[in-house]
């Protein structure tokens, strides 16, 4: 109000000022002189222009410090936005922060659950071990029992085709050598006859033929009863090689009996051996599950130490940031308090300024005021 008001109280009396007072000698009060009046309005007018001079640069001034105080103002409404939106922000971090603990101390507890302790390891891989060895020693122990019990049956049936074997060379042996025998036997016998018959022959021609008929009659019954057994010799010796051949075919089919049982026992044995060693691989592919497994359960420990680590770390983030945006609100309130003191320091500055600046031109014009009415008067 009163640097709205200052200008025109002085214009006012600047231009209350004449160019020219009257020459009135001797008045009262007035200089007797018109140069020295001239002089004395001379000086007063470059008073006048230099107050102006300072008033203008003292509005101007006020001006600026006006324009510092709303910028002050805006800076200090912006900060506080600002200090809103970390403060939004640091709430959102810290809500994400505290979502990501609970995450993995949810991630953390569930790992616990996962992991486990040395004392339930070896207690979990003792009753693996005894899941796995008792039914597979009890297997071993019954494909041993089955082995053992096939192996019996196979020395049994191979003594028995043995046996069997040199009971069949030894009868074909005593058979081949009774009929070279008999063989022997018949062609002796047969020589015999053929001597005989040609001995009658010479006694037919030198005998008397009749007196031979009745030896020729006995010789041809001879001969018939001759043929008559060496009949039932060839029928003998057909009954023996018929024999023989059905002991071959007896032999044959049990050494083909003996054979397929032979391959099949052989089959078993060797089924039984690949049974042994599917259940060897299974134990071993067990073993290295349990490799794993133990693989596996250490890589979960890592993971826990991990993860404790790393909720470690965030808490200690956490704590940094809450540290820090405590240091940072403290800092901008101490700006704010800084700035807004100083504006009121300024500004009190600049308003005692231009109130000395009103009292020294009230001073100073208050006697022109006086002698400009008087001589108006007049």
């Amino acid at each position: 109000m009163l640097f709205t008001s200052l200008p025109s109280h002085l214009s006012t009396r600047m231009d209350a000022f004449p160019t020219s007072l009257p020459q009135a000698g001797g008045a009262a009060g007035f200089p007797a002189s018109d140069t020295e009046l001239q002089k004395m309005l001379i000086d007063e007018r470059m008073r006048c222009e230099l107050h102006k001079t300072h008033y203008q640069t003292l509005k101007a001034e006020h001006t600026r410090l006006q324009d510092e105080y709303t910028k002050s103002q805006n800076e200090l409404k912006r900060l506080l936005v600002e200090k809103q939106t970390v403060h939004d922000k640091f709430q959102l971090l810290l809500a994400e922060l505290r979502g990501e603990l609970l995450d993995k101390t949810r991630e953390l507890e569930e790992l616990k659950l996962q992991v486990l302790t040395p004392q339930k390891l070896e207690v979990l891989k003792a009753q693996i071990q005894q899941e796995l060895e008792m039914p597979r020693r009890e297997q071993f122990r019954k494909l041993d029992e089955e082995v053992e019990k096939y192996r019996g049956e196979y020395n049994k049936l191979r003594y028995e085709q043995t046996f069997l074997k040199s009971e069949y060379e030894h009868q074909k042996e005593e058979h081949a050598r009774i009929l070279e025998e008999k063989k022997i036997k018949y062609e002796a016998e047969i020589v015999r006859l053929e001597k005989d018959k040609e001995e009658l022959h010479k006694q037919l021609i030198s005998v008397d033929p009749t007196r031979d008929s009745k030896r020729v009659e006995v010789l041809l019954r001879e001969k018939a009863q001759l043929h008559q057994k060496v009949k039932g010799l060839d029928a003998e010796v057909a009954e023996l090689r018929a024999e023989r051949e059905n002991s071959g075919m007896q032999a044959e089919n049990v050494q083909r009996i003996q054979v397929r049982q032979l391959a099949e026992m052989q089959t078993t044995i060797r089924s039984l051996e690949s049974e042994k060693q599917s259940v060897k691989l299974q134990l071993d592919r067990l073993e290295k599950e349990l490799k794993t497994a133990n693989e596996q359960n250490a890589l979960l420990t890592s993971k826990l130490y991990k993860a404790e680590r790393e909720i470690n770390t965030l808490t200690s983030k956490v704590e940094e940031l809450k540290h820090s945006h405590k240091l940072e609100i403290t800092n901008m309130k101490l700006e704010a308090a800084r700035g807004r003191s100083e504006t009121e320091r300024e500004k009190n500055n600049i308003q005692s300024q231009m109130d000395d600046a009103a009292l020294n031109a009230d001073h100073l014009l208050g006697p022109w005021d006086k002698s400009c009415v008087e001589q108006g008067h007049k």
